[in-house]
């Protein structure tokens, strides 16, 4: 769908094209400095400080636009694994380190902008090779909640719904579940299900008990239809649909409340 596994790793693919743009930067670097020794001390260093730079200013521009919702949980600023990055704000702060570099080293302007340069191509390149289109639909199957009642996720009332996918064994699982099913209890328009993965009504119970969690939401799919249906690679992994039951997203690996709350306005927001 829209994630990549290599070995025993999954990629979101976003975050696969950020992986390939920066082993770019880096091998243009390396390469750079073979042929210029005397520069190679300092690409490095400022190599490293255009992707430290690139990544805290976007993981700041991304806090600013979404500081409501990480004022409720300050912390969750430094948890960039989940991903939320303005590329805008990302530039500024390259474009300001760049010109830092430069007016100290000007000799170093033609090896990083050809990083620079490679990084943009390798990162479009890679866009294409591994696309993060979502498609597909909400599909027509029966689950089960805890007691063992059908649970139809298409029968949503005309509203937009999110499926979180997970077990009880998924550390990240265990991690975002508590945000995601407070902002579930918290509001109607959008209908959010927590499809179990593989696991007994027992097992989910046990966990969902010991974490003092409501069960309201929570469906189980212990054949893991869901998984194989979407081509699905690992847990957690969060499906957005449209009232029309149309996929119009898709996010493998732990979420974020901003992105889980912005992901529900879009799918608000009229076409």
């Amino acid at each position: 769908m829209n994630a990549t596994s290599i070995g025993p790793l999954v990629f979101a693919n976003d975050r696969l094209h950020a992986v390939i743009a920066l082993a770019a930067v880096l091998i243009v670097l390396e390469l750079g400095g073979r042929r210029r020794p005397a520069l190679a001390g300092a690409l490095h260093r400022w190599g490293w400080l255009l992707l430290v730079s690139w990544i805290v200013a976007a993981r700041l521009g991304s806090v600013l636009v979404n500081r409501a919702v990480f004022a409720v949980d300050p912390l969750s600023a430094l948890a960039v694994w989940q991903g939320g990055f303005e590329p805008i704000a990302g530039f500024v702060g390259v474009g300001l380190v760049g010109l830092a570099a430069l007016l100290k080293r000007p000799e170093m302007l033609r090896p990083l902008a050809l990083a620079v340069v490679m990084a943009f191509s390798a990162h479009t390149a890679a866009g294409w090779i591994f696309p993060t289109e979502a498609q597909g639909s909400l599909p027509q199957v029966a689950l089960t909640d805890l007691g063992g009642a059908p649970v139809r996720l298409a029968e949503t009332g005309e509203r937009p719904v999110v499926v979180n996918l997970w077990a009880s064994w998924c550390p990240p699982c265990r991690r975002e579940m508590p945000m995601m099913m407070e902002l579930a209890e918290a509001q109607d328009d959008v209908v959010l299900r927590f499809a179990n993965q593989g696991e007994t009504a027992a097992a989910v119970g046990r966990y969902l008990d010991q974490e003092a969690l409501s069960g309201e939401h929570v469906v189980l799919d212990q054949t893991q239809l869901l998984m194989e249906h979407f081509g699905l690679l690992g847990l957690p992994s969060t499906l957005f649909f449209d009232a029309e039951g149309n996929l119009a997203a898709a996010h493998t690996g732990e979420i974020s409340r901003a992105e889980l709350i912005n992901r529900m306005q879009a799918l608000q927001e009229p076409e």
